[in-house]
């Protein structure tokens, strides 16, 4: 007997639906309708019946069905259309079509019930031959055709960037979505979809929902000391495209780009994919080695930064040497790309401006994520351009690819901004952030002392380990990766520079009980 309970305050002319025990229950227009919970049919495309052949139609229908359980066009659990619905599409006889049905209810391919509908039979899978059941569920290549696929020299790159990341300790650039005000985030969805009928649900600006883009412009020229306006901001879906798209919308091919080095992959993969070439500058302790960029690479247009926490190493440009990149960015006719990726996180100290904010003279795109400060799931990114008609050039190129960011996710975020919430979650995870790395810094010391040297910055989500005995990181890497542990060694980052003894060690995203489990599977590695 099916359970229902009369609801008051319907919203008018709105379906809702409730899950209660076996039943669906449906308020349209005034209605209440009774649905049994079933299995969405399965549409029998295959199935191909010809009368000018001689034999029957209901023995064709039965062999096409039972070949389409050994070839795996129907799977097990799969919900079979009612004879008379099939015998409509085929435009046979509802007999036919039982009759199929029976023999294979009678082999074991089928299971009818009144009332529920025919099944594929769960006991059916000891009738496919066991050679084909691994395949049931990758159908195989055709040899037929294999159109050619380009090279691509900046796949390399990309190569820890397209499967699946688990939540590992000292996985980088990890969140602690624990301490994410998620009852906050509800709730403003909830407002937003309750007020959708406001939005524009139709095309909307590529360049992004215009609340939010006035809302980040707000928030850098607070944070950032940038003087920019919602005109200059473009919404992407993540830096990484706001990237892509700057190196599509700016390299020449065969352009000289000054490079991080080591530094981050992405970039390395956007400006190979637009035909430019790297130029691998080395890190000192002031950042990009500004002097060894103009000996080595004098003719470069155009320079990836990461000044205040620079990845990976996490060193903050000083004020002085950010000027003297910009002075020689106005001599030479440079555009620089400051890739701003977390630095909402200093621990001690007042912030620089950003790179951005001390532009004068519009040599600077400023390019920011949510993916670190919120949940990586977000996808939602930014690119802050010198002006609004390079603004406008820039969201011709991201529409042509997927003509705009999803409005929703933009409305939430920026009442997330609006109204504070942003704010005091980032000073939040500030102390919460700064604690883990004391702690986890503690927990290196208690347990492999002098084996390591830990390089703690005053900013960012991760720190340096240096390894003091030469080991082969890479098999360190794979080993510790199997039990659950995620390191990366610098290389990965790195073209010409190389720093073959130390690893990156994200601490966010982490209780003190899992931090001390992986650094004792560490120090097994080790000893």
């Amino acid at each position: 007997m099916f359970r229902y309970k009369f609801c008051p305050n319907w919203v008018t002319n709105v379906p809702l639906y409730w899950y209660l025990q076996k039943s669906h229950y449906v308020k349209l227009c005034g209605a209440i309708i009774i649905m049994p919970k079933t299995t969405p049919d399965i549409a029998l495309t295959f199935i191909k019946l010809r009368s000018s052949l001689s034999k029957p139609l209901y023995m064709q229908l039965y062999e096409q069905l039972r070949d389409g359980v050994l070839n795996g066009m129907l799977k097990l659990g799969d919900r079979l259309p009612a004879s008379r619905a099939l015998a409509k599409d085929l435009q046979v006889s509802r007999n036919t079509v039982n009759l199929a049905y029976e023999q294979l209810c009678l082999e074991g391919y089928f299971n009818s019930k009144t009332g529920a509908g025919t099944y594929v039979c769960e006991q059916g899978d000891e009738l496919v031959p066991k050679k084909n059941r691994d395949t049931l569920t990758t159908p195989t290549v055709t040899k037929q055709f294999q159109p050619k696929i380009n090279v691509r020299p900046w796949e390399k790159y990309i190569e820890f960037d397209t499967d699946y990341e688990p939540f590992q300790p000292f996985r980088i650039a990890l969140p602690s979505l624990e301490y994410f005000p998620f009852d906050t985030w509800s709730r403003l969805t909830s407002n937003v979809y309750k007020e959708i009928h406001r939005y524009h649900l139709g095309y909307d600006s590529g360049q992004g929902y215009e609340p939010l883009r006035a809302a980040i412009a707000s928030h850098l020229r607070i944070n950032r000391s940038i003087q920019c306006d919602a005109s200059q901001v473009v919404i992407v879906n993540g830096s990484r495209q706001g990237l892509h798209l700057c190196m599509e919308l700016f390299m020449q091919p065969g352009m000289e780009c000054w490079m991080e080095d080591p530094g981050y992959s992405s970039v390395k993969a956007a400006m190979l994919r637009f035909g430019g070439k790297i130029c691998p500058v080395p890190i000192s302790e002031n950042g990009l080695d500004i002097q060894y960029a103009v000996e080595h690479y004098p003719e470069a247009k155009l320079a990836y930064v990461t000044p205040s926490h620079q990845f990976p190493l996490g060193i903050t440009m000083p004020l002085l040497e950010r000027m003297k990149l910009l002075r020689h960015a106005e001599k030479k006719g440079m555009l620089i790309i400051e890739d701003d990726y977390d630095s909402e996180f200093r621990y001690n100290g007042r912030p620089f401006p950003a790179l951005k904010g001390l532009d004068t003279q519009g040599h600077v795109v400023y390019i920011g994520t949510f993916s670190k400060v919120l949940f990586p799931a977000l996808r939602i990114g930014y690119v802050v351009m010198p002006h609004k008609e390079m603004a406008h050039e820039l969201t011709k190129i991201k529409a042509v690819t997927d003509r705009q960011s999803p409005v929703i996710e933009q409305a939430v975020l920026a009442a997330f901004i609006e109204q504070g919430h942003f704010a005091r979650h980032l000073r939040k995870m500030r102390i919460l952030y700064k604690k883990h790395q004391d702690e986890l810094i503690d927990l290196f010391t208690k347990h492999l002392g002098d084996r390591v040297e830990i390089h703690a910055n005053d900013a960012g989500m991760h720190f340096v380990l240096r390894i003091v005995q030469k080991k082969d990181l890479q098999k360190i890497k794979k080993h510790l990766h199997g039990s659950g542990v995620m390191l990366r060694p610098l290389d990965d980052f790195a073209l010409m520079h190389k720093d073959e003894h130390a690893f990156l060690i994200g601490f966010t995203g982490l209780t003190s009980k899992v931090m001390e489990k992986a650094v004792l599977k560490i120090k097994d590695v080790l000893l």
